[in-house]
């Protein structure tokens, strides 16, 4: 069956406006995690769902880090490798790392997770690819009202918007699979400054909607997201050393 669900991270409304990052928050989101984790140099992580792969450019040239980026879009490690041939980008899914387990120092997922078919399954994965005291550091958006939440199920888009979830489903997800919370931080400001520069781009949402998912119903987006009000988290995690 053709799935004819529109992934909105592959879509050049989305792509024009959204600079080298596809996500809230940027590359200062990834800073700020990074610091509370404080990984030496030569610390061998994991991009899921690594995009065009700023993060993981970002990694290595401003941190020394050993970084992989993974993503299942041919069209998004097309547009990495542009950016930078020699980055090592490979091609597949969350939920099924093509990975040695106890392989990583790091698993960096940034608005990846909800975007992920099987989130358990993908959830298992980081574990299992993850050294024991190995830190998960997951941003995303998440459901604020989760009576919204079936209205974006029914969307025929894929993004990490339709994905959310609610703040205590994500982390009790988290805890499930056996990591530890360090931290959850709410940073729906810089959704609010992403959702900015959508409108700077296109003059409103409604008009990037129309551009950018031709087979939706702007308006029935619009009340979904409405009704939910989405915001943005970062989480960070560890698996227990011992």
């Amino acid at each position: 069956m053709i799935d004819e669900r529109i992934r909105l991270y592959e879509q050049g409304p989305l792509l024009d406006a959204a600079g080298e990052t596809i996500r809230p928050g940027g590359l200062a989101l990834t800073d700020h995690a990074l610091a509370f984790c404080s990984l030496p140099a030569g610390a061998r992580v994991l991009d899921v769902g690594c995009g065009p792969a700023a993060s993981v450019e970002h990694l290595i040239g401003g941190y020394q880090l050993a970084a992989i980026g993974l993503d299942p879009s041919a069209l998004l490690l097309r547009e990495g490798h542009r950016r930078a041939a020699g980055l090592p980008l490979i091609r597949a899914s969350g939920d099924a790392l093509p990975a040695a387990s106890g392989r990583f120092d790091a698993l960096l997922t940034e608005c990846s997770l909800s975007v992920i078919r099987d989130a358990g399954r993908a959830l298992a994965e980081f574990w299992r690819v993850l050294r024991p005291g190995g830190w998960l550091i997951l941003s995303d958006i998440y459901a604020r009202n989760p009576a919204g939440i079936d209205a974006l199920r029914r969307l025929p888009i894929d993004s990490c918007l339709c994905g959310a979830l609610p703040q205590e489903d994500v982390i009790a997800r988290v805890k499930a699979q056996g990591f530890s919370l360090r931290l959850w931080e709410d940073h729906t400001a810089a959704l609010k400054l992403f959702i900015a520069r959508l409108i700077w781009s296109h003059g409103s949402m409604r008009q990037f909607w129309c551009r950018a998912t031709a087979q939706a119903d702007p308006a029935d987006i619009e009340a979904a997201i409405a009704e939910t009000r989405p915001g943005y988290y970062l989480l960070i995690a560890q698996r227990p050393a011992h």
